[in-house]
């Protein structure tokens, strides 16, 4: 196995663990907490949410440029994206949301696992990041998550000794 590959499966690995960590020992109060307060003005188990649907887009990315196509179609709308796909899962439960988020990062190692060194040199675009290589848009998967846990921890005092 690749030092990259070994290297960004830990990273994903860890981040699932540390995730789920952080949202298991909230309460329903605290999952009710508002995160945001502009833009999609997600609460907490809404940022969850948000994680299950992007990483989701994203395994689409990394198969598209994968077999060679050339990733995010011009002119997506991440904002508009941002705004109704994490309200699909309202509704559901904190168990079924990190049950959802456990599979879609499973799902993201599973294609990690499955990449050879030279894939994670293959260049496409990313609807935020623009054109780069596939290996920077996998990283931003947990970095990304990492991004909206620190403005979580900000909301939700009692996560930051998590």
């Amino acid at each position: 196995m690749s030092d990259r590959r070994t290297s960004i499966l830990a990273a994903l690995e860890k981040n699932l663990e540390d995730t789920i960590t952080v949202f298991e020992k909230l309460s329903p109060e605290e999952l009710d907490i508002q995160v945001y307060q502009d833009g999609a003005q997600w609460t907490v188990q809404q940022v969850l949410a948000h994680f299950i649907t992007i990483e989701g887009s994203m395994q689409w990315l990394f198969k598209n440029i994968l077999d060679g196509g050339p990733g995010s179609p011009e002119g997506f709308d991440v904002e508009r994206f941002n705004r109704t796909q994490p309200k699909k899962y309202d509704g559901k439960t904190i168990d079924e949301l990190s049950a959802q988020f456990q599979l879609v990062r499973n799902e993201t190692i599973a294609i990690v696992g499955s990449m050879t060194d030279t894939d994670f040199d293959r260049e496409g675009r990313h609807a935020f990041h623009g054109h780069g290589k596939l290996e920077r848009f996998i990283v931003w998967v947990y970095e990304h998550v990492e991004l909206h846990l620190e403005d979580l921890r900000k909301r939700v005092p009692k996560t930051n000794a998590m």
